[in-house]
């Protein structure tokens, strides 16, 4: 992993696309569990590709492991994202910051919009090939956060059958993509 994050410091596109792969999946499971305001899934998925993006950008080769400092950087963007959104709902008299924040700063470029744009675009892609129950029982698990539970009452499957139907979706899923 450290030869591929080494290139893609370096410009090489390739390996910079492995490695968003390599988390595609978990940046689709965290951006499903966030209710941002006016964040739609897919500029929250967005989101988490150009976290990965700015997780190569700033890693200090040689120091801890890629992957828990990529992992660690999703789920502190979300929740940087978040509690902007949170502190802009409430109209705090001080919007300063307390302190700080300890990383680098990081713009993102219009290259990192366009592969966080054309990662989307294949998730629904291979949305499109699934078949409709798969796709009706991903998008109301993953976009609409229904339970297989509230699935289950709403249609004549059982919670076991969504479950599995579920678990073959997204492997097709991650066979299309």
């Amino acid at each position: 992993m450290e030869i591929l994050v080494e290139k893609a410091k370096n410009g090489d596109r390739k390996s910079l696309m492995v490695i968003i792969e390599k988390y595609k999946f978990l940046i689709i499971k965290l951006a499903s569990t966030y209710h941002i305001p006016s964040y739609e899934f897919e500029d929250l998925v967005q989101q988490g590709y150009l976290s990965v993006i700015k997780a190569v950008n700033l890693y200090t080769l040689g120091r801890n492991t890629f992957d828990g400092y990529c992992i660690n950087s999703i789920k502190t963007n979300f929740n940087a994202l978040l509690k902007g959104k949170v502190k802009h709902y409430r109209e705090v008299p001080n919007s300063d910051p307390i302190s700080k924040s300890t990383a680098e700063e990081y713009n993102f470029t219009l290259e990192d919009e366009v592969i966080a744009y054309e990662e989307v675009k294949r998730l629904y892609c291979a949305l499109e090939k699934l078949e409709i129950s798969e796709r009706s029982i991903v998008e109301r698990f993953y976009f609409i956060n229904d339970t297989l539970k509230e699935i289950a009452c709403d249609s004549s499957q059982s919670y076991n059958n969504l479950l599995r139907a579920k678990s073959k979706a997204l492997k097709k899923l991650r066979k299309y993509i």
